[in-house]
């Protein structure tokens, strides 16, 4: 539907993922910049001003050389029969994920569980290894007593939180400093523990503005009108199916339905 909406000469915009094999998200990306049009993905989280913050301090050396990333998208409830947990939730991190630290992936491992319906996973782990030595972790599961979408970005000097669910959305900052001097000696050798020598979190206050789906829809609107690139073009988020799929790919699995 996409791509004869493109080769129609329609500017649009696609729900994520971009599509469901690489190849074919190729084939839109080809037809939009060969019919001159805007093709726009929603990654709606990624018109959310808190994660925004979050990039402004990243970017700007706020946490110091990030180091890993962690990411939770768990809940009871919307189990899907037609996609997995994989491709159903994983879009929402990964274009987080490549959007806070735009690097790429060199590797990727991503263990599946079944629990409910054959072949149709509900439990998802997966490990990724990004250029530069940053590692990510990313879980997923529709069995899950409590609602969550937190995203958690570790520096060498500091720390991020981010909550997603609109009822309890806030970023939180985390200073901490570690001992890493040589450990004191006693009778029994050297202590084994690397003391915390300090740890607080504070809460950063930042304007809500507008719901982050209008600031996404005001934004490719924008951009048909300018002529510009969106945040979430469909160039931009390939990425992120070509990841889903070579997990996919690779991916082992467990649990029995």
């Amino acid at each position: 539907m996409a791509l004869a909406a493109l080769r129609a000469g329609k500017h649009v915009w696609v729900e994520k993922p971009l599509a469901l094999a690489a190849a074919e998200g190729r084939a839109l990306v080809d037809a939009a910049a060969a019919a001159g049009r805007v093709l726009f993905v929603d990654e709606t989280f990624l018109y959310d001003p808190l994660v925004r913050e979050m990039k402004r301090i990243i970017d700007a050396g706020g946490l110091g050389d990030v180091m890993h990333l962690s990411f939770e998208r768990l809940g009871m409830g919307r189990i899907r029969r037609d996609s997995n947990v994989w491709w159903n939730s994983a879009p929402h991190d990964l274009s987080i994920l490549f959007h806070l630290v735009p690097r790429p992936v060199t590797g990727i491992r991503l263990h599946q569980h079944t629990y409910l319906q054959p072949d149709v996973a509900d439990m998802a782990v997966c490990d990724l290894e990004l250029e530069g030595g940053v590692s990510a972790h990313i879980y997923l599961s529709w069995l899950h007593p409590e609602k969550t979408a937190k995203v958690v970005v570790v520096g060498r000097e500091r720390m991020l939180a981010y909550e997603g669910r609109f009822e309890k959305r806030g970023i939180t900052l985390y200073d901490y400093t570690l001992d890493l001097s040589p450990p004191p000696r006693s009778d029994r050798g050297a202590v084994p523990i690397v003391p915390v020598s300090a740890f607080s979190g504070r809460v950063l206050e930042v304007p809500a503005g507008d719901e982050p789906l209008a600031i996404a829809a005001a934004h490719f609107v924008d951009c048909i009108r300018e002529g510009t690139e969106p945040l979430t073009s469909g160039a931009r988020s390939l990425r992120v199916v070509e990841v889903l799929e070579r997990g996919d790919r690779t991916a082992t699995r467990g649990g029995v339905a």
